[in-house]
């Protein structure tokens, strides 16, 4: 190296907020002329976007590969991480900054494995949870905090962390054999600085690779290049994109994160005002979660959390010294409630933005031209509740009503639309809930790896989901949601792959589950000239296996299942009521006689069952009424006459109201109980009644107590009006 030339490695933490303290410490004592960060070299273009104030952090560098988009890395930034500040200090002082870490196109096609390093000192494959054992710490993050985070002179603790790492290398028995090509690229890089003419060079890298690096006049250029040279490269592309603080919290499985962003970003902002600030904003969440906390309940957690740190021999507070204080003046200790808190203290509520004026990734670019072409831009980025009616009668509704389901099966739920069972204008007529939310944004990022388009994104992203298994269970809503947003080239593999897993199934729920999202495709397919006809099919084979399996099913169904079949068979027995097939219907209504009338069975499946053919008068109601009177009296299970109540008068009391006989039945039952057993049926029956409503409450008691105010009168009925009317009922339901 000439004389006058420097080059400092700055080992850093990544998103370490003590890291980016020191590192502006020591930038401002070096004045570098150039400042190199670590990351990829094929992100240099969007550093002039920093420059240029397009960026509220947490923002993230997005790149990919050209060809094949399920190649894609993240590498996220916010305003507490060190490459972040170096970047805003080299705006602030007019100095160059740059990537220098292997290009990503290299990456993506590079080996990863671990190579023993063929040290005979080594002595671990952890090195930094080793060193965190020794200091008495159980997680490396809050050693590294203790120890490294605090306030220190710049040049001193790189030095010190330089050393340390050399000496944590050198007793690793694993390394990765990809990190031996990026720092010999990254030495070289170091290499190309210097012969550019630049004087003083900052080296702003994770601490582990310090010691790598500042071997680079030692190391042979030669040996570099051999490292380098011969490895595959793709084509990539790369923007910024709007990231969260919820992505760079450790517990949400990201490697590089930090247990609290939050936490971190106050302790940069300003240290001393860090633990007052966070203590404020824990009283306003559990004031929030209805929890009264007084200013001496905040007064007390801080001085708490300062003797905590006292006594536990540490510079500053962590976030363990902070949720002790906490749950021991918050909350008296119940930690239920500290967990209630915990993600939104850990994280808070950050989400970054990113400029109009940067190019975002292809996929965003479709999504906005169809936005603009379903006239829902004033609906978009709308963090308010909307209620949306859509006519698809009209070309620009049906549009919005395909992008809303698109978008549905990419897992971005803009709009939630109401079960169609419930609209109440018929098939022409589509109601959905709309709500923006920030995170959406960062989603619609993700899901580009799958495609430019939202039609191939979609098309690409089911098809990897429904060859998962365990995905069964929601295929028919994935066929229902891939025929609502108009995916032809979908109905075909969606449709084979229910059938395949169904002809092999014995689980009868799950084919209970996937059924009526393919009765309302059926039922509501006419009006988006949907091709329903491979949905039919699909029907006439799994709905009469259902009939076969689900009264052996039933039958000794455990508590915390017969919850599932109630909710199952529910669904199902009222999607039916939609098909106009009498076939079908016979069939579903023979299958729900074998469950009411077949011993044993399930008490509260059994209820629903005999309540719904009660309602479609399949069975003499004598017949019924003996079943209900024979199970409410019997003494085999205790709990078993209140559950099968349960199952019967479920939806409403209006049985109880016009069927004399069967209230009789009701009110002797329950008379008879003695105090005891009427106790411990009590929760049961408070659930059952608790469905009615209060007008039909009042209705039951007028009757069962002869209020004046209920008069029977005497009527005749024209039974040929009736009949014209009953016909024409049929018609319209």
């Amino acid at each position: 190296m000439a004389k006058g030339e420097e080059v400092r490695i700055f080992g850093i933490r990544h998103h370490g907020a003590g890291s980016s303290r020191n590192l502006l410490n020591a930038l401002d004592a070096l004045q570098p002329d150039l400042i190199l960060i670590e990351c990829p070299v094929d992100a240099q273009m969007l550093t002039p976007y920093v420059m240029q104030d397009l960026l509220i952090p947490p923002v993230a560098i997005m790149i990919w590969d050209k060809n094949d988009l399920t190649r894609y890395a993240y590498y996220p930034f916010t305003s507490f991480s060190p490459e972040w500040q170096a970047m805003q200090f080299a705006k602030k002082h007019d100095v160059h900054v740059r990537f220098f870490d292997l290009p990503q196109g290299i990456s993506f096609v590079l080996p990863e494995g671990a190579i023993k390093t063929g040290k005979m000192q080594a002595l671990t494959n952890d090195p930094f949870s080793y060193m965190a054992s020794l200091a008495g710490y159980d997680d490396p993050e809050r050693w590294w905090d203790s120890f490294i985070e605090q306030d220190h002179d710049g040049f001193t603790i790189f030095d010190t962390i330089l050393e340390m790492m050399t000496e944590m290398r050198a007793a690793t028995s694993y390394e990765k054999s990809s990190n031996a090509v990026r720092e010999a690229f990254m030495r070289n890089e170091i290499r190309s600085a210097i012969r550019e003419g630049y004087q003083k060079i900052a080296v702003v890298c994770g601490a582990w690779h310090g010691p790598a690096l500042a071997i680079w006049q030692q190391q042979k250029t030669a040996e570099d290049k051999a490292l380098i040279r011969g490895h595959k490269k793709v084509q990539t592309a790369c923007t910024w994109v709007p990231w969260s603080y919820n992505r760079i919290a450790r517990h949400t499985g990201y490697g590089s994160g930090v247990i609290s962003p939050y936490w971190y970003e106050a302790l940069f902002e300003d240290p001393d005002k860090a633990l007052s600030k966070w203590m404020s904003r824990a009283s306003q969440i559990l004031q929030s979660l209805g929890h009264a906390v007084s200013p001496a309940h905040t007064i007390d957690a801080t001085k708490l959390t300062l003797e905590l740190t006292r006594i536990r021999n540490r510079n500053r507070p962590g976030i363990n010294e902070l949720f002790d204080a906490m749950s021991t003046t918050f909350c008296q200790g119940d930690e239920s409630l500290i967990e209630r808190m915990r993600v939104k203290l850990l994280e808070g509520e950050n989400i970054g933005k990113v400029s109009d004026q940067i190019p975002m990734v292809p996929l965003y670019k479709d999504l906005e031209a169809a936005i603009k072409k379903a006239r829902l831009q004033k609906d978009w980025k709308n963090q308010s509740l909307i209620e949306k009616h859509l006519d698809l009668r009209k070309p620009t509704q049906l549009l919005a009503s395909r992008l809303l389901h698109r978008m549905f099966l990419l897992e971005i739920p803009w709009g939630v639309e109401l079960e169609p069972d419930h609209n109440p204008l018929g098939n022409f007529h589509e109601y959905w809930e709309l709500q923006w939310v920030p995170d959406f944004e960062i989603k619609i990022i993700e899901a580009s790896i799958w495609g430019n388009t939202i039609v191939e994104a979609c098309h690409k992203y089911t098809m990897d989901k429904i060859n998962e298994e365990s995905q069964f269970s929601q295929l028919g809503q994935v066929l229902y949601t891939v025929l609502h947003a108009d995916l032809p080239d979908l109905i075909g593999p969606v449709s084979d792959r229910i059938r395949d897993l169904g002809n092999v199934s014995e689980d009868v729920l799950l084919l209970m589950q996937i059924t009526p999202p393919l009765i309302w495709s059926l039922r509501y397919g006419d009006t988006p000239q949907l091709n329903t006809s491979s949905v039919e099919e699909l029907l006439d084979q799994l709905l009469p296996r259902i009939c076969i399996l689900l009264p052996a099913a039933v039958i000794q169904v455990a508590d915390d299942q017969s919850k599932h079949y109630f909710t199952a068979i529910s669904q199902l027995h009222h999607a039916i009521q939609l098909m106009d097939r009498d076939d079908i219907l016979n069939r579903w209504m023979e299958c729900l006689q074998k469950i009411a009338f077949q011993n044993p069975c399930n008490a509260i499946v059994k209820g629903m069952a005999l309540r719904f053919l009660l309602v479609k008068e399949v069975v003499e109601v004598d017949q019924i009424y003996l079943e209900i009177e024979y199970h409410l009296s019997t003494i085999a299970d205790p709990f078993y006459p209140a559950l099968l109540l349960e199952g019967f008068l479920y939806g409403g009391g209006w049985l109880l109201i016009h069927r004399s006989a069967l209230r009789d039945i009701v009110d002797q039952w329950m008379s008879s109980l003695d105090d005891d057993t009427f106790m411990n049926f009590l929760p049961i029956l408070r659930r059952t009644f608790s469905t009615f409503t209060s007008s039909e409450k009042e209705v039951i008691y007028d009757l069962l107590f002869g209020r004046e105010k209920h008069i029977k009168t005497s009527f005749s009925v024209d039974t040929e009006r009736q009949e014209i009317a009953r016909k024409g009922l049929n018609r319209l339901l």
